[in-house]
């Protein structure tokens, strides 16, 4: 067992039951958190080696709010810098209809000021610590307890992550959650590590619950680890199938690089060896809202040389469950053409992986090739049966489901020479895994 591992399991104290979580209020009411600062999330910069987003809510019209960090070795704060935070007020979440972890049916009622902060000028490979702190109600400084992250390292270098989704928060059903993070605590020993966390989205049920982003944000794998989410369409709605990026946006506070419109949404970062796009399906509904993301995509790229290309995005490249069309063929040509290694995407609930295509085809050696992963999802309650293939015979090379109680992750192990991606089950054993060789 590492000591990453050790380290998160200490603080979370115990693995607790879903029931105990609820008896002992981990599910909020309808103002949600009462502390002066919450929904604490931590992601990726622009360039996660020197920088980091920290993203929180504060009481509104409570300023002078900030985070300050070290590294984990300095228990003492000796070396403590002091970021301040800046913010925009917040009402996209007040009044949404939504449900309590005792099933009651409520308003929820929030509105507070958007706090983010950028954490600069830090040291690639390194362990941080950091804490929020904003005004009391007492007339003092309160200070949350300390978060942890770890920077990515430089170009020519290997990490691990892991890569997660679907397992949409509802509240009254806590078990979902428990199911995702033990998940990501499995892929974390079996790896003997995992450095960040990506998450394919639909990490709530309804996006536009904030209580549902202020339990998430409480877990302890948020709490020690860096992420790096795309939006789901359930990060993308409320419960009265309301829509809009902002219940997403406002939750985090991600790089501000998408094309306009996108902006917190659409991002890019590059992690070590590897340039990752990050894609919005929500923006891209008819031809030309999806050329806006393909120009981006190719700006970005031809910006960012880079020895691998991960793009990543929520809804399937291809149906899972019996091969049908989705995704694929809207991005396999501009893929082939920039070189993209590897695409990620989530949705469907069951695992899919495709050999090396060239555009839509199996590549022949020496051609260029991206190979297609359908995440599973992660939560025991909605995962989706295997039917027989209706398409995509030949470029499938495999599947996998455990029916509707499915618990799925993957580790990406990234090296100079090559990327591996590795599904693992909830027990920890592997059951498939694909090698992409570095082309550049």
């Amino acid at each position: 067992m590492n000591n990453r591992f050790i380290t998160i399991m200490l603080m979370s104290a115990a693995v607790i039951s879903a029931g105990a979580r609820q008896r002992y209020g981990t599910g909020l009411d309808s103002l949600g958190s009462r502390e002066p600062a919450y929904t604490i999330f931590t992601a990726v910069g622009e360039d996660p080696s020197h920088e980091v987003s920290v993203s929180w809510a504060g009481a509104v019209d409570a300023p002078g709010q900030y985070v300050r960090y070290t590294t984990a070795d300095d228990t003492a704060w000796m070396r403590g810098i002091t970021v301040p935070g800046t913010s925009v007020r917040c009402n996209v979440y007040d009044s949404i209809f939504s449900k309590l972890a005792d099933n009651t049916d409520v308003y929820e009622r929030h509105v507070f000021d958007k706090y983010g902060a950028t954490l600069s000028g830090l040291q690639p490979s390194t362990d941080y610590i950091y804490t929020v702190s904003a005004p009391a109600p007492d007339g003092g400084t309160w200070t949350s307890a300390p978060r942890r992250l770890r920077t990515a390292p430089g170009a020519g270098s290997s990490w691990r992550a892991a890569v997660i989704g679907d397992y949409h928060h509802y509240s009254p059903l806590w078990s979902r959650i428990d199911h995702a993070m033990g998940m990501i605590n499995t892929l974390d020993s079996v790896a003997g590590g995992v450095d960040w966390i990506l998450s394919t989205g639909d990490q709530c049920a309804w996006g536009g619950s904030y209580n549902y982003w202020t339990e998430l944000s409480e877990q302890p794998e948020y709490k020690n680890y860096m992420w790096a989410p795309v939006q789901g369409n359930h990060d993308h709605m409320n419960r009265q199938n309301g829509r809009t990026d902002d219940y997403f946006r406002y939750a985090w506070h991600l790089p501000a690089n998408g094309y306009e419109g996108q902006e917190g949404v659409c991002y890019w970062f590059k992690y070590g060896d590897v340039l990752f796009l990050m894609l919005n399906n929500e923006a891209m509904r008819n031809k030309e809202t999806l050329d806006r993301a393909r120009e981006w995509i190719e700006r970005v790229v031809t910006a960012n040389p880079s020895r691998y290309i991960v793009a990543v995005e929520h809804y399937e490249w291809i149906i899972a469950t019996d091969g049908s069309d989705s995704q694929l063929e809207r991005f396999a040509d501009l893929f082939t053409r920039l070189g993209v290694d590897l695409a990620i995407s989530g949705n469907n609930h069951a695992y899919l992986r495709t050999y090396p295509l060239n555009n839509t085809s199996v590549a022949a050696p020496g051609e260029p090739a991206t190979v297609y992963v359908v995440a599973s999802s992660s939560d025991n309650g909605r995962g989706r049966a295997l039917k027989d293939l209706v398409g995509h015979q030949d470029v499938i090379a495999q599947r996998w489901s455990e029916g509707p109680h499915t618990v799925g992750g993957l580790v990406l192990d990234v090296n100079p020479e090559r990327m591996t991606l590795t599904l693992y089950d909830r027990t920890g054993t592997a059951v498939d895994t694909v090698t992409v060789p570095a082309r550049r």
